[in-house]
């Protein structure tokens, strides 16, 4: 892929960046080929490094429940600790988490839901 050299808007922040890839690639689901119509879109609005940056804070939102299932099985019936406690209390911030980005995405227009996105660092539609 052949990226712009310079950025068409330095000084955008991460969650700028990944909110419009995620906007572009969402826009070329309507085109015949959806994946070329994307990357297409993504060489023309970003450098190189800008769609590296855009990725990895789509990345870094994703929540690694396997990993809290591990930390949970190792911790087993004896968890009664502070390890346990961390566990239980992640386990139910990242379900919260999980609601409010539901209400995020289906809020309609009904409410301001980029001011409420950007205030938990939120790309609206971004989730699987």
């Amino acid at each position: 892929m052949t990226f712009l050299q310079d950025s068409k808007e330095p000084g955008r922040s991460d969650w700028e960046l990944a909110r419009l890839a995620v906007h572009l690639r969402g826009f070329a689901a309507y085109a015949d080929d959806p994946q070329a119509d994307a990357a297409r879109s993504l060489e023309v609005a970003f450098t190189a490094d800008e769609i590296r940056r855009a990725d990895a804070f789509l990345e870094a939102s994703r929540q690694d429940a396997g990993r809290l299932a591990a930390v949970e099985a190792r911790l087993g019936e004896d968890g009664t600790g502070d390890e346990a406690w961390l566990v239980q209390q992640l386990t139910t911030a990242w379900a919260r988490l999980d609601e409010l980005r539901d209400r995020i995405d289906t809020g309609g227009s009904l409410m301001a839901n980029t001011h409420v996105a950007s205030a938990i660092d939120y790309i609206r539609g971004s989730r699987p």
